[in-house]
């Protein structure tokens, strides 16, 4: 057996009635000392010992007190001792004789009792047999009525000890039926949990997802607005440009596939300017537009550079503020852009300077 069949045997074995094999499969398990077992059989044990007083009394049978005081009264009764018998006879006493030579006259015969004389010691007689009461009486002398009585009491007894172990074994079954319940109830919740848990996992990988798709979606939107950002710019550049040849040489570094470009961010002395230059590697054309720059001391210009992989940059051009405070370059013969690194702008002397003297204003790479 198990230990939960074993916890249902402590019962029927605090009653007595658990059958031998089984009994010594429990008292096996009581001996390796299990301490739930033992106190539940205390427990058992403790109910089993209150079940006589579960009992319902029952009232003896009209007339048993007046036939057992009866047969009582005819145990006791003293035996008969025959009239003869009653008044004790003794033999005369002779006086003694003053004279210490005086022989002691001995015993009559007649006071010597023998086997064949009917007299004891005395001369008390023997009592006839017949007349003797004794009070040897056995089972089979007393009274049905009071066996009637006993079976009647140990049935009651055995009936109501029996109803009050099923009634304990009926309340054992249902608290066990009820703790598989709650067992049963308990492994369901715990499913019911798992597959919410399960759910939720799969709900919050659904929400990271979708999470991670709207940033993209932000980001693509970004880049979108960057681009339309740029577009205008381009739109600007084409209407401030004037018709003519550098219009042209603008349109076809606009529409041409292999056209590049950079951005240009302000340094600490500007820090709202930013700028594009647009390359075109084939025609060795750029375009460079800025906006936002500080406007120019009086005697003073901003000059475009071009650093390459050679150790002194290269000027692009030198260009002033519109009343917008921006400015434009068309560049010329722009050397290999597989070289270009970076482009920059500071601020130099009218006319420009061969090499950068003043101090830097925009940078960016290609």
């Amino acid at each position: 057996m198990d230990h939960e069949q074993l916890e249902e045997s402590l019962s029927l074995y605090a009653l007595g009635t658990l059958e031998p094999d089984s009994a010594c499969e429990v008292e096996s398990h009581l001996a390796s000392g299990c301490p739930r077992c033992s106190a539940l059989l205390r427990q058992y044990q403790s109910t089993a010992a209150m079940l006589p007083f579960a009992l319902t009394a029952t009232a003896p049978p009209a007339g048993l007190k007046a036939r057992i005081m009866k047969a009582i009264a005819g145990q006791d009764a003293p035996a008969e001792i025959p009239a003869a018998a009653a008044t004790l006879e003794l033999p005369p006493v002779k006086p003694a004789d003053p004279s210490p030579k005086a022989d002691i006259p001995s015993a009559p015969s007649d006071w010597i009792p023998s086997r064949e004389s009917p007299q004891t010691t005395l001369g008390f007689p023997e009592p006839a047999p017949s007349r003797i009461r004794r009070k040897t009486s056995s089972w089979r002398d007393r009274p049905a009525g009071q066996f009637m009585a006993l079976a009647a009491s140990l049935a009651a007894l055995l009936l109501g000890a029996g109803g009050y172990a099923y009634y304990l074994h009926a309340t054992l079954e249902a608290e066990r039926a009820a703790y598989v319940d709650d067992r049963m109830a308990v492994a369901k919740a715990n499913l019911k949990a798992s597959d919410l848990e399960r759910q939720l996992e799969a709900r919050q990988r659904d929400l990271a997802k979708a999470t991670s798709e709207l940033n993209r979606a932000i980001k693509a939107l970004g880049t979108t607005h960057e681009l339309l950002a740029k577009h205008q710019e381009q739109i600007e550049i084409l209407q401030a440009a004037r018709p003519g040849k550098s219009t042209e040489d603008i349109l076809r570094i606009f529409s041409s596939p292999y056209a590049r470009m950079a951005d240009l961010h302000g340094s600490e002395l500007a820090k709202d300017a930013y700028a594009m230059v647009f390359v075109e590697p084939e025609l060795r054309r750029g375009f460079f537009y800025a906006n936002n720059l500080p406007a120019l001391p009086a005697g003073k210009t901003y000059q475009l550079w071009i650093i390459t992989d050679t150790p002194k940059p290269v000027s692009a051009g030198v260009f002033s503020l519109d009343r917008g405070r921006k400015g434009r370059v068309m560049i010329q013969n722009i050397p290999e852009v597989a070289k270009i690194r970076q482009f920059a702008v500071s601020m130099e002397p009218a006319g420009g300077k061969p090499q950068p003297t003043g101090s830097i204003y925009l940078v960016g790479a290609l």
